[in-house]
């Protein structure tokens, strides 16, 4: 046994495992950055943490796993709960985390939003209306209930909802005693934004006294982290909430507050006046009219009158207002872009005004540089250039691509040809030949299917013409569908595999990552169209952005990451050494040279009007 396997928890090292088990205890050791695109089924979890670990423990280090997935939460605690069992002289603890209002013990707080929670809980907490804050400390101590619940969690690695019930049970904040537990921790799991989050972050070092010099991050499913940056750096304001805060500074504001309200609105909906679509706003353009004003002190008055409305309707329209007119006001210029929008609504269009974050290294690059390791790994991290300049990632970072594991013939991939979703040639006799193909191709591949579309109005469109036409069960993701509806619909999904199950999801959406699918429970993945983005005026800004900065704004900003989706939902197929499958790419674009380049290195799928043939063969193989 080597230092890299020195804590793996398996009996059992596969070949291609090995190779990131050294990669990663290689940047560890060095103080390195490692980018390893690594396939589904190759046990990332375990080669990545068991040498993080060890090196961790061995210099009193943090190790940070960040997911954005509920299922990756738990396999990373079943491996480190496999690791203290195989390796008990290894001790160190565990703690689980996530957004804090997923952790709120106050009923109704998991319905607001981010900023909303955020206002709504400072509220409480200054307050102290927050029975669950204040029984934290009884007269500068931790009280009895807050040492109990941490001495459970640094006993045994648990789950947030278990943090959250034994947390209610003893009448603390489970936030807060995840936080106080985490002091202690030498590896912490939570979501990319406790890292990444300036501010969030600055608030959870300071409260477990971690520093960033001193940890290794371990970003899983990195393919997600660019978008999701953009998200945390971005904000948007729209023509409802500028109304709601008008009602509100009525209610509730002075002469000034209220003036400065009502010349807002005027200049938003002057803005607004002449568009069709969407454009370009100046960030001077919007403060046209409010020249006469202290805006730093009418912020502040704002802010003061939000918290105040907040103590009894949890969330303030005014408090988002002076929140994103600050951002709006001190937000770079280099990497962000100013755009006002029209879309219509259920009753009137909406007109929503957002700061959009272009490049998420702008905040990525000083971080990566000051942790003493990142890995950053996932399936779909093809090309790991792309990664590393668009992330920022420093000098000297290593770059690996490692063997899918799974024997290729295991796996049919295909392409069908003769239909597309290209936006200017759909309509219904297209869709009718999808649907076609859809359900010639399902009922062909015994049990479950799963057919992912680029979007819910084309999946609509298409489930049209195959509702009533195939003996499978059908199930149907919708836009809003909530954890609970989803649960239930995978377990019913799974449940259908021995008649026969079909599921209708959308690329991106609640089913195409996250969800374990093995064996007979998915025989079978159609991915229908190309889910390129919208070819609205922020993807064409990324393009611009990155033609500027890297020569690379089509593939960066457009092709690279409309495949990462695809091969996302495509992976969702094969994922054990013994699962079998077909994968079909229904879409003739996914023969054109700019597309079929982007297939991982082994996939080569082959491209047939046989698609039916191909299939019988394939599955009367055991």
């Amino acid at each position: 046994m080597n230092a890299a396997t020195s804590l793996f928890p398996h009996e059992k090292v596969r070949d291609e495992q090995i190779k990131l088990l050294n990669d990663v205890h290689d940047a560890v050791s060095k103080g390195k950055c490692l980018i390893a695109n690594a396939p589904t089924g190759l046990g990332k979890t375990a080669a990545s943490l068991a040498p993080a670990l060890e090196y961790a423990l061995g210099k009193g280090m943090t190790v940070f796993f960040l997911t954005s997935r509920h299922t990756q939460h738990m396999l990373a605690l079943e491996t480190l709960k496999q690791i203290r069992t195989k390796y008990p002289k290894a001790r160190f603890t565990v703690t689980d985390i996530v957004g804090k209002k997923h952790m709120c013990a106050q009923d109704g707080a998991d319905g607001l939003s981010n900023r909303q929670f955020y206002d709504y809980c400072k509220a409480l907490r200054e307050s102290n209306q927050c029975r669950f804050y204040t029984n934290l400390r009884k007269g500068g101590t931790l009280s009895e209930g807050t040492n109990s619940v941490v001495d459970a969690l640094k006993k045994e690695p648990t789950h947030t909802e278990m943090t959250v019930q034994i947390a209610k049970q003893h009448g603390v904040c489970p936030y807060e005693t995840a936080a106080i537990a985490s002091q202690d921790a030498t590896v912490i799991i939570s979501d990319y934004y406790y890292v990444f989050n300036q501010r969030i972050r600055a608030g959870f070092l300071k409260k477990t006294g971690k520093k960033i010099e001193d940890s290794i991050i371990i970003i899983d499913e990195g393919h997600n982290l660019p978008e999701r940056m953009r998200e945390m750096l971005s904000d948007t304001i729209t023509s409802f909430t500028i109304e709601r805060a008008v009602k509100e500074a009525e209610k509730y504001a002075g002469d000034t507050e209220k003036q400065f309200m009502a010349d807002l609105r005027k200049s938003f909906n002057a803005l607004a006046s002449s568009l069709e679509t969407e454009r370009i706003i100046r960030k001077e353009q919007l403060l046209e009219g409010l020249e006469n004003y202290d805006t730093e002190t009418v912020l502040e008055k704002l802010e003061m009158i939000a918290e105040e409305i907040r103590e009894t309707q949890k969330q303030s329209s005014i408090g988002s207002v002076a929140d994103f007119i600050s951002i709006w006001q001190e937000g770079k210029e280099e990497g962000f872009a100013r755009i006002m929008s029209r879309k219509l609504g259920s009753r009137s269009p909406v007109i929503s005004l957002s700061y959009r974050c272009l490049d998420p290294g702008s905040q990525a690059r000083e971080l990566l540089s000051q942790a003493h390791s990142a890995i950053l790994m996932s399936g779909t991290l093809a090309p790991t250039t792309m990664y590393r300049e668009i992330l920022g990632f420093p000098e000297g970072t290593i770059e690996r691509e490692y063997k899918n594991p799974f024997p290729p013939a295991n796996r049919l991939s295909l392409i069908i040809t003769g239909v597309t979703t290209k936006f200017s040639e759909r309509n219904t006799e297209q869709y009718r030949k999808i649907g076609e193909i859809c359900i010639k191709s399902s009922d062909e591949i015994p049990g479950n299917v799963a057919i992912f579309f680029p979007s819910y109005s084309i999946l609509n469109e298409v489930h049209k013409h195959i509702h009533g036409n195939t003996q499978k069960n059908i199930f149907v993701e919708h836009p809003n569908i909530s954890k609970e509806e989803k649960t239930g619909l995978l377990k019913n999904f799974k449940m259908s595999y021995l008649r026969g199950g079909l599921l209708l999801a959308v690329i991106g959406g609640n089913f195409n990552e996250g969800i374990d699918l093995p064996g007979e429970f998915l025989n079978g993945v159609l991915i229908v169209g190309l889910p390129l983005a919208q070819p609205d005026l922020e993807t064409a800004q990324i393009v611009e952005y990155y033609d500027k900065k890297f020569g690379k704004g089509w593939d960066y900003g457009y092709v690279f990451p409309a495949f990462t989706k695809a091969m996302q939902s495509a992976g969702r197929c094969i994922r054990s050494e013994t699962d079998r499958g077909a994968v079909l790419f229904i879409d003739e674009r996914y023969i054109w040279p700019r597309y079929y380049r982007c297939f991982p290195k082994g996939m080569s799928p082959r491209t047939t009007q046989f698609y039916l043939d191909g299939i019988r063969e394939f599955f009367s193989k055991k």
